[in-house]
């Protein structure tokens, strides 16, 4: 079967699905959809509820877990309907093996059946559907997931497989309800774009899930005029990837009127509600009973002297219990010895390959590059994002 013919196949496929899905709409005119997009830096996780239905797309970083844990706790989730996994890069899978070890129950798994390099021996949906004694559900485009009589998830790509960016193998999603709807794109970029937007299948949506955190190739003019959201959502940090959320991006939303909100303005997560076709409310999200977020500490990097300086530019002093230090390049992570950083002391972290005085020696013979372009990161114990740097290196 040539593309075309398997373009037109897709399309007839999802034609029928939309059928089905707007077929209470009537009834449920007045059921809600929530959008719950945490702040955890240059991460996706996601949790989409439709009535009482609850589901997870993406899981951010392995250390970024706790953030997951933490929001499925306050909005008292113990049950998952399903799980999705765009693709197999760190940022969006790391959080599904804890998932799977914990009381969390989860109906199914689903991951793109097209992939081509995954991170890790596996693919990482399918390891933690293992720790289940479950399996996976591999998506192909034109499949329906219906969530319920009047709303369901329509595999939308990717078509093809792209055998040299795995981020063009991104499961894209649409979700359409009496209640609005909203596209996921996972870190698709320009030229699977371009293949679902030849294909036709890509129509207006509410919200939008900008693809690869608002990276400039990743959201074409060409894609924004298709989809027309009146809402977008871009899930980054600029302190760990300096060049998002691009201006060019920014542009081409504003200018078909689309409001643009970005994770890292958020407290812990921005929460929207779509209510009958309408975006009816965006709210920031401050987790209740957990401790205010630690501000004033700021790092830096020797990368000869292979060590890190924790400066505490507060008026008070910081405790970094629980807290994690990240290298981006390595995949490295330290769990933080438990200190307390009095106003404007330093901390200093070394390996066995720094010299002279350091406070904490991390048992490694180099940990930052010196090469490439590698991000120091600190978590608190909640997975957000309390201090950045880099090595200086380009991309």
């Amino acid at each position: 079967m040539n593309r075309l013919i398997a373009s037109l196949t897709l399309i007839f496929l999802l034609i029928g699905a939309a059928g089905l899905i707007v077929s209470g709409q009537t009834e449920n005119e007045e059921k809600e959809l929530q959008l719950l997009c945490l702040n955890i830096g240059k991460a996706d996780c996601m949790l989409l509820t439709y009535g009482d239905r609850h589901y997870l797309i993406d899981a951010g970083y392995a250390h970024t877990y706790p953030a997951l844990s933490t929001a499925l706790e306050q909005y008292g989730v113990d049950h998952l309907n399903g799980v999705f996994l765009t693709h197999c890069h760190k940022d969006h899978q790391g959080g599904l093996a804890a998932l799977a070890r914990s009381e969390v129950r989860v109906d199914a798994w689903y991951a793109p059946k097209i992939y081509f390099k995954v991170d890790g021996l596996s693919h990482a949906a399918a390891d933690a559907a293992a720790i289940r004694g479950a399996s996976v559900t591999w998506l192909v485009a034109g499949q329906t997931i219906l969530v319920s009589e009047d709303a369901g998830f329509s595999v939308l790509g990717p078509i093809t497989r792209d055998e040299e960016n795995e981020n063009n193998n991104s499961l894209v999603l649409r979700f359409s309800s009496p209640a609005g709807s909203i596209l996921f794109t996972g870190d698709m970029k320009k030229d699977e774009a371009d293949e679902l937007l030849t294909a036709g299948l890509l129509a207006p949506c509410d919200l939008l899930k900008v693809g690869h955190h608002g990276d400039n190739k990743a959201t074409t003019k060409d894609l924004v005029r298709a989809v027309l959201p009146k809402a977008a959502v871009i899930m980054t940090d600029s302190r760990e990837e300096t060049d998002t959320p691009a201006p060019s991006v920014l542009s081409r939303l504003a200018d078909v009127g689309c409001k643009t909100y970005v994770t890292q303005d958020a407290h812990d997560a921005i929460l929207f509600t779509l209510k009958n076709g309408e975006i009816s409310s965006v709210l920031d999200i401050q987790w209740n009973g957990v401790p205010e977020r630690i501000t004033g500490l700021e790092i830096s990097l020797s990368v000869e002297n292979d060590a890190l300086t924790i400066l505490n530019k507060n008026g008070a002093a910081v405790k970094l219990e629980g807290c994690v230090l990240y290298s981006t390049k390595g995949d490295e992570l330290l769990n933080m010895p438990e200190i307390t950083l009095e106003p404007g002391q330093s901390y200093v972290i070394g390996t066995r390959k720094t010299e002279g005085q350091m406070d904490y020696c991390w048992d490694r013979k180099r940990v930052w590059s010196k090469t490439q372009l590698d991000t120091a990161i600190v978590y608190d114990a909640y997975g957000r994002i309390l201090a950045c740097t880099n090595n200086g290196m380009a991309e």
